[in-house]
């Protein structure tokens, strides 16, 4: 395959189909957790993404794989319906698309059941030509499957393409093998690092958030941070200069995707359209309120027109 459409945006990583279910509780060993409030949505980090970009007004392509069978099918048509370019969303014959099972509870804190990635799902870095690279304003990845994210970044910053990161989880809280090696590997390529407060300060071992910052920032002089904070807002920060970002009021509904909503909102008008970073921090951190207002990662999603009428009206 090869690209003659130019991307604001080119995203590696996970999508899924995900089944939100909202309890009163964890379950403990032998516990039978009963609800009956659920929702199938669409998920996973790069495919919040897209989705979010897409929806914005951007020209954004997804790259992954996914099984043949209803879900991945379902899946796929999601995005397509979206404005995703899936030409670079791979489908494998005879495999079982991945799902994710999440459980949130009253105070809005969640826990899930990620399944690994089995090998037929993992996209390979041969599979990702050079050409749909060059076309892209930014690359993103989530670092799913992290051997093929940290090659294909490598390859984008060879080409001159910048490279976006989120660090998603801290070794502590995911069991996955060489984590903390691989964060390191993204970290050295990446050009933009998205990270929320809690894991950013636990990956390193930091004292505080501003302690964070700066050593990160001594170890990689050309990155820029962008630390979500919740409802206490965001950071953005460069060696120049840190900007403190108010979060926007508002009776949230469901809190998940709201970090990709932020995200995608930052890449594409700070990129794509050229916003300086204060104003695209301040859109981003209003998408992620929006995107609060309905249950689901992508429900929520606003377009342009609605961050700019709630942000006016803010």
């Amino acid at each position: 395959m090869s690209s003659s459409q130019e991307f604001d945006l080119v995203a590696l990583g996970s999508t899924t189909l995900e089944l939100l279910s909202w309890v009163d509780r964890y379950p403990g060993a032998s516990d039978g957790i009963h609800t009956d409030k659920q929702l199938w949505t669409g998920g996973g980090m790069s495919g919040n993404l897209s989705h979010a970009v897409a929806q914005l007004g951007g020209q954004v392509a997804l790259l992954a794989a996914t099984g043949s069978d209803s879900i991945g099918d379902k899946m796929v048509d999601q995005l397509r319906v979206a404005g995703v370019n899936v030409e670079y969303l791979l489908r494998r014959d005879n495999t079982l698309s991945q799902l994710t099972v999440l459980m949130v509870t009253s105070d809005l804190k969640r826990a899930g059941l990620v399944i690994t990635l089995p090998a037929d799902l993992q996209i390979k870095s041969s599979e990702v030509p050079d050409d749909l690279l060059k076309s892209a304003r930014v690359f993103f990845t989530d670092m799913d499957p992290a051997e093929t994210a940290i090659d294909v970044s490598t390859r984008a910053k060879d080409l001159g393409i910048p490279v976006a990161y989120d660090l998603q989880m801290a070794p502590e809280r995911i069991n996955i093998p060489e984590h903390a090696r691989n964060i390191n590997n993204m970290m050295n390529l990446s050009d933009y690092l998205f990270a929320d407060e809690e894991n950013f300060i636990m990956w390193g071992n930091y004292s505080d958030l501003s302690t964070a910052i700066s050593a990160v920032l001594h170890k990689h002089p050309e990155m820029t941070l962008l630390i979500t904070q919740g409802s206490a807002g965001s950071v953005i920060a460069t060696q120049k200069q840190t900007i403190e970002i108010n979060a926007f009021p508002i009776n949230i509904v469901d809190s998940i995707g709201a970090g990709d909503a932020y995200h995608a909102t930052f890449l594409y008008t700070h990129i794509a359209l050229g916003w300086s970073v204060k104003k695209a921090c301040i859109y981003g951190s209003a998408a992620a309120s929006l995107s609060c207002t309905k249950a689901g990662a992508r429900d929520g999603l606003p377009t342009l027109d609605e961050i700019d009428s709630f942000v006016k009206r803010a």
